[in-house]
């Protein structure tokens, strides 16, 4: 059987790895679709290896997005993430990932889908999972996105350029409102939880609640613990489905912040402790205090209308 050949571009946005596809290479959105994703990337591997494709093993390493015309009349791209399972044929679309946001912008310079001039060039990017606008600030250099340059990211061996994305009114992404409840604070399964949907929903709860320190690292998690979190995510599933909140709080989504004082956060996605903070936490944890942090349970939450930007390293 012959094998057919789909171009794409393997880059790393913040501390993700990637593929990025054009739209126009790729079947229309579906299970044709899908299956050049999962075999690309080498999922599913029973063995959490995908030895057989370009991932690495863990979710952070195993996404894709696909750049297209835009269809939103504020945008000069259409931007599609698309999160890779390891162990299972799923393809999942329903949120969106700010490694890889920072990766759309020097794509379309590069791919020339954009025009750009050496210095900054600002791309503005309609992601399709969230409906949400994007504007990447790119360092051009001879008419390419800029790699080499001074900034560190935490997480990332060496420099890299600086790339800012400014998300325009992220509150609301999947639910329409940044509170999808009104409410500031819920009761889950005896648990004091904040329900937030600012670019993907998510669930905060505290580490302690948990009988969690917020200190684990993703190796010393035990069997035990880990059952824990997904204890805690069917919960907070169950609880947003008699919200009628679901499917934005999917359980296959798996996103579990874990809180300790005021600034130690975890993040847990596909029941994994990941090893570095995700963009959309970010944003949640920029989102101003009077709108989240100090309601008083039960008092309508007010739309987040801020612009938020995020720095993370340039693609290489």
């Amino acid at each position: 059987m012959a094998q057919h050949r789909v171009r794409a571009v393997y880059m790393r946005g913040g501390t993700s790895r990637c593929l990025a596809f054009h739209a126009r290479d790729l079947p229309s959105p579906g299970p044709e679709r899908d299956h050049i994703l999962l075999s690309a990337l080498g999922s599913p591997d029973p063995y959490g290896r995908q030895l057989d494709g370009l991932g690495g093993g863990m979710s952070s390493l195993s996404k894709a997005f696909i750049i297209g015309a835009p269809t939103h009349p504020d945008a000069q791209v259409d931007y599609t993430f698309a999160q890779i399972e390891v162990d299972r044929s799923v393809v999942d679309y329903t949120g969106n990932c700010g490694n890889c946001s920072s990766a759309v912008g020097p794509f379309a310079i590069d791919e020339r889908l954009v025009p750009s001039a050496d210095g900054e060039t600002a791309v503005r990017i309609h992601n399709t999972n969230t409906k949400k606008i994007i504007v990447a600030r790119v360092p051009v250099t001879d008419g390419e996105a800029a790699v080499l340059g001074d900034f560190a990211l935490p997480g990332v061996a060496g420099l890299g350029a600086r790339i800012a994305l400014d998300f325009l009114d992220p509150g609301g992404s999947r639910t329409g409102r940044l509170l999808p409840s009104g409410r500031a604070r819920e009761l889950i399964a005896g648990v004091e939880a904040s329900m937030v949907d600012a670019t993907n929903p998510m669930v905060f709860v505290r580490a302690k609640d948990l009988g969690l320190t917020g200190t684990e690292t993703p190796q010393a998690m035990d069997g035990a613990e880990e059952q824990q979190l997904h204890r805690a995510l069917a919960a907070a599933h169950d609880h947003a489905d008699l919200l009628v909140l679901e499917p934005a709080f999917e359980l296959e989504e798996h996103r579990l912040a874990l809180v300790e004082g005021q600034l130690l956060h975890r993040f847990v996605e596909l029941i994994a402790l990941l090893p570095a903070q995700p963009e959309p936490l970010g944003i949640v944890l920029a989102a101003p205090r009077d709108r989240v942090g100090q309601l008083d349970p039960g008092r309508p939450a007010p739309p987040l209308r801020h612009q938020i930007r995020c720095d993370l390293v340039e693609p290489c």
